[in-house]
């Protein structure tokens, strides 16, 4: 029992995870296969509805982070989506690069790059809604602020 209280929360982030990487993939294969837009907006659109969707469960079903004002929305949703552009660039320049070199089909790079991609956003995840990684973050910010304040004759 304790196994299952202790990884809890990347247990609940695989399975949103999962359905956000569906909708990623299904958008992708829907405007770069059948309507034939350009890989990389292809990806980047895929990007933006997928996170839109990740952002609202992994907040509220993953780390159970509250919605308590506007304010804390958008604070918590700015600081998510400046840690998904670094997945966004590794996502489109792993699917440019991997499409052009390997001869596999699309999909099948594209189901490789959302696990790659879905292990970084978890830990980025977890630093933006745990609460309990804020107050260790804040910790060391009064460290150093300490340490600034401090004279060195």
């Amino acid at each position: 029992m304790n196994f299952l209280k202790k990884y809890r929360n990347f247990g609940v982030y695989c399975l949103f995870g999962f359905l956000a990487s569906l909708i990623n993939i299904g958008i992708f294969d829907l405007s770069h296969n059948y309507f034939h837009i350009t890989l990389w907006i292809a990806n980047t659109l895929a990007w933006f509805i997928s996170n839109f969707f990740s952002f609202f469960v992994t907040k509220l079903y993953v780390f159970k982070s509250e919605m308590e004002n506007f304010k804390k929305m958008f604070h918590e949703g700015i600081l998510f989506l400046v840690s998904r552009i670094f997945s966004l660039i590794f996502d489109d320049v792993f699917m440019i690069v991997a499409v052009f070199i390997f001869p596999w089909n699309n999909l099948i790079i594209k189901a490789i790059d959302q696990v790659i991609v879905g292990i970084f956003n978890y830990f980025s995840s977890k630093l933006i809604f745990n609460y309990n990684n804020r107050r260790l973050l804040a910790r060391i910010r009064t460290i150093r602020e300490k340490r600034k304040n401090r004279d060195w004759f």
